[in-house]
């Protein structure tokens, strides 16, 4: 049976990944001779060469290298095991992993902004992308918290409605439409169109709730690229009204009255069923939905 402890694994990952004793040392706050003793120790363990010393430079040999990833395996756990415990014990910490998509971008940025405020101690990560790649973070489980449009049926989530999300037609201030009290869906469709990449989850809603469809070539994948194509006069936009208040309140853009519209919607605050939140996970999804 091989037997090591967890010095020896601390000390050859150091070793391995700095490619000396003395930089290990240093790290590890402890004397290069102790390095090396733990390291000689974990050799007569396993008995067979783990490194191979040119000059000043250290490095695996082929089972050394092989040993190098089951020691990164063992230090990360031990290292999350550590955070675990630190996040139950101390609640108002802890490190947050939070996507979200690009309608709810600035919202996002507010709220956490109030929250890190509340609970100083606490970091966060914020990865801001589009519903393609946020549901595949979501269905690896590569994070803690998504903020989202409506979340697909045929995954196994948890979701919270926190705030509705009103999708509205917007076009340039001189456009004719806007001196109509109100536009068909069907008047709409001899415009211009302009919205999101294929999957986007106002598309989606506008092709399958409203039955229209986009008759141009013109895709974007982001709110403010919209907001600048149609303040250029190219077409008429959808975007979610929290997106542009600051636009319409200057008229860089206008509101287009058009039947069916506003399209009322929500954002939710989703994670996996399967996995537990972290304490500060749960505090911040507790303030979302209370930030209403």
């Amino acid at each position: 049976m091989i037997n090591y402890t967890l010095k020896q694994l601390y000390s050859f990952e150091a070793v391995i990944r700095l490619e000396s004793f003395t930089k290990a040392s240093k790290e590890l706050h402890i004397t290069q001779p102790a390095v090396y003793m733990q390291i000689q120790k974990l050799t007569q363990n396993i008995n067979i060469k783990l490194l191979n010393i040119k000059g000043k430079k250290v490095l695996p040999t082929y089972i050394g290298k092989k040993f190098y990833q089951t020691c990164l395996t063992v230090i990360t756990k031990l290292e999350q095991s550590k955070i675990d415990i630190e996040q139950t014990l101390n609640p108002d910490s802890g490190h947050l992993q939070i996507v979200a998509a690009t309608t709810t971008n600035s919202l996002v940025s507010r709220i956490l902004a109030k929250f890190k405020k509340k609970y100083p101690k606490m970091t966060f990560h914020l990865e801001v992308t589009n519903r393609k790649l946020l549901l595949e973070k979501l269905y690896n489980n590569e994070t803690d918290l998504v903020i989202m449009g409506e979340p697909p049926a045929n995954m196994a989530l948890i979701a919270q409605p926190f705030m509705e999300n009103p999708l509205i037609a917007i076009s340039h201030p001189d456009h004719p439409l806007l001196k109509n009290k109100t536009n068909s869906i069907k008047a709409l469709n001899k415009e211009t169109l302009i919205t999101r990449e294929q999957g986007s989850g106002t598309r989606i809603t506008i092709e399958r709730v409203l039955g229209m469809k986009f008759n141009s070539e013109i895709e974007i994948n982001s709110n403010e690229a919209i907001i600048e194509v149609v303040q250029a006069g190219l077409g008429i936009g959808f975007v979610s009204k929290h997106t542009v208040k600051l636009e319409l309140e200057n008229n860089i853009i206008k509101q287009l009255n058009v039947d069916k519209f506003p399209v009322t919607r929500y954002w939710y605050i989703v994670h996996s069923n399967k996995t537990e939140l972290s304490p500060i996970a749960q505090r911040f999804k507790d303030f979302m939905i209370n930030s209403r």
